[in-house]
Parts: structure tokens; sequence; C-alpha cells
């Protein structure tokens, strides 16, 4: 399996980057932290709109670029490494599931305006209750006389308060799916929550609440297999984001090991400090094979890319905190301080690495693909 980038992502990646060491600095993100929540300031968003970020993943036919999921996840690496706030993930992963809904009223009405930035739209699937993934929803969607109506709660929804539309996941006469609901619509309330790293999210109450069209995204014949297929691709684009926090923590700690004398000579030149990093990158480069070969599943249409997609998620969550832990550490005291970047990243790889699942969940997840012919016979 080939792992590099095309030339066409190389180009995008080295923008991307330029871009956000530019127009969204460190000091930004630092700024935001005091004055929650933490969203884009609306000229670099309109940049990003005007560069065609949000329909990365969406066809041309659509107002999109034709890129996949893995020209998304590279744009996602970069938005870690920037500590880039919402809501471009968030509007990224919502435009994915309008297309691939094959809903053509809703990719009429509603992606165009998505991917042009005037219209903000959300996916909820996360719920109270500390378990993870689309089978244990428990938002519940029904048809009554008065119409399909929403009923259950939603937490830690991305740019819940901004969002004007929200792809809620929910259980439907047919199965698991997805519903998209106006965000104020009768029934819905919505309630700020705090994250570490000052992310915009929110906990979404639905309590009768009327359901757009009365449809369920994909229909009854493909809602579940798009549910699925949605929280594989959000988590993948979750796991290229700690990828991209690992790689800016292993960086600012390369270079103050190089830059900071002790005895005389630079710490990065003492085996204590230059091993752990070694360690790090290792497992950053692991972790990179592992979501490359994820994103790679997902494109091609693999019937193995879920597992994949767990062990990017679950290597990832893991080395993104410890790349940000040992930053710290070796950073020592200053490490703690404001004026760093350590803690930004520290911040954000925790809160990402628990989202739509932590490395336990995925973990099990794994064993759950895995068939008995994978697992030696145990001599006696």
């Amino acid at each position: 399996m080939e792992f590099n980038l095309s030339e066409e992502q190389e180009a995008l990646h080295e923008m991307a980057r330029d871009f956000l060491s530019e127009r969204w600095p460190l000091d930004r993100s630092r700024e935001l932290l005091d004055a929650r929540p933490a969203v884009i300031d609306e000229d670099v968003w309109q940049e990003i709109v005007e560069m065609g970020w949000l329909g990365v993943a969406a066809s041309e036919e659509a107002g999109g670029i034709g890129g996949d999921v893995m020209t998304a996840a590279v744009l996602c690496e970069e938005a870690g490494r920037g500590v880039l706030p919402g809501p471009f993930e968030s509007s990224l992963i919502a435009a994915i599931a309008i297309e691939r809904s094959g809903d053509q009223a809703l990719c009429k009405e509603l992606l165009p305006d998505l991917i042009a930035g005037k219209t903000r739209v959300s996916v909820a699937i996360e719920e109270p209750g500390g378990l993870y993934g689309p089978e244990t929803v428990a938002t519940e969607a029904r048809e009554t006389a008065e119409g399909w109506l929403l009923s259950g709660t939603k937490i830690l929804v991305p740019e819940g308060n901004e969002a004007e539309k929200l792809l809620v996941a929910a259980r439907t006469p047919n199965g698991v799916g997805l519903v998209c609901v106006a965000a104020d619509a009768e029934g819905v309330t919505i309630h700020r929550m705090d994250r570490m790293d000052a992310q915009s999210c929110a906990e979404v109450v639905f309590a009768n609440a009327k359901i757009d069209a009365g449809t369920v995204l994909g229909g009854a014949d493909r809602a579940q297999t798009l549910l699925r297929e949605i929280y594989d691709i959000w988590t993948v684009l979750l796991a290229a984001d700690l990828l991209g926090s690992a790689e800016a923590s292993l960086d600012l700690t390369r270079q103050y090991a190089s830059e900071r004398v002790q005895f005389g000579r630079p710490i990065g030149t003492f085996q204590a400090v230059s091993h752990r990093l070694a360690d790090i990158l290792v497992n950053v480069e692991i972790g990179r094979s592992l979501l490359y070969g994820a994103c790679l599943a997902l494109d091609e249409g693999n019937d193995n890319a879920a597992p994949l997609v767990s062990a990017a998620k679950a290597s990832l969550s893991e080395t993104a905190v410890a790349a940000a832990e040992t930053a710290l550490q070796i950073h020592g005291g200053v490490g703690f301080s404001w004026e760093y970047g350590v803690h930004l990243h520290l911040r954000r790889s925790r809160c990402n690495a628990a989202l739509l699942g932590d490395a336990d969940h995925h973990r099990d997840r794994i064993a759950a693909h895995m068939d008995e012919s994978w697992v030696a016979p145990v001599k006696a």
C-alpha cells in the first residue's frame, strides 16, 4: 500500500501550514482562552472559505474541489498543528455527510451555502453516559400525527451554539441514522459546555423537536451505513488533528532542547532528553502510517476501514497527549507558563483524545472486528 501523499496533497499541506502560521499564530489561540468560546475570527474564516477548505472533500458538482478523505485529513492535520478552533472541522464533516446522503433536496438547498460559509451546520453524535459509537445512540426520532419528532440529549456538539442546522444521530423505525433539525426549532434547547481548550461546544436537548422535512439522511435503506461511514470519517479527521498537535509539541520541544543550555551544553544532547524525543518521533510516524492507511481504506471503501480508523485514533490519542506531556516536562518550569505554547496542545490533545471514543473504546472496537482465525491457538 502506498502511503505517500500526492503532489497536490503535498502542495495543499505546505500551503495550509504557511497560511495558518501567518494568519493564526499561537498568540491568538492564547487570547481566546480568556475570551471563550474559541472560534475563528471572521476575516480568517472568510479566507478559509474562499480557499475552498469547507468543500475539500465535496465533488465539483456540489461546489467543492473534488478531494477525498485523505485530502481532508491533510487540512485537519494542519488545523491541529496550528490550534485552529471551530467551525472548520465541524463544517467539513457536515458537508461530507450531506453530499454522501444522496438527498438531492438537501444537497441543493443546504450544501452550497455551507461550503460558501453562509450557513453553519454541525453534527451531533455524542450522548451522556460515557458510551461511544452509533450503536449506543438513545436519541429517538418517531413519526406522530404532528409529523416527525425528535427526543433526546446530545453533548459536546461542536459549535452547537453557532450552528443553524444540526445533523443528529437518532434511532428511527428503520434503525439508527442522521436527521436534520433546525437549531432554533421549537423543542430544541442549547446549553453552552466548556472544553479545556475553550473550543465552542454545547449540550443540545431535544424535547419533541420537529425534524426538517421528516426525512432521514440516506433514506431507509442506507441510513445506518451512512451514519457509520460519517462516524469513521469524523474519527479519522480527529486522528489527523491529533497527529498535527503531536507534531507541533515535538517541534516546540526539539527547538527548546536545542536552545536551552545546562552544564555548558544544550539539554537536547543529554540522553535522558534525546531518547524521550526519539520515542515520541517514532510514535508520531507510526500514527501517521496508521492514519494514512485508514484514510486510504475509507477512500477505497475497504471492508477493514473501521478497525483501521480505530487503530489510528487509539494510537494518536495516546501519542498526542504523551507528546504534549513530554514537552511540558522537558520545558521544565517555563512549560507551565502562559507565554509558551505547550499548554495549548496539551489542552487540545486531551479533549480530542476523548471525543468520539477514547483509546480503550477503539481498542475494543478493533477486537470486535477481529475474526477468530486471527487468534493463534493457545498451546496447553
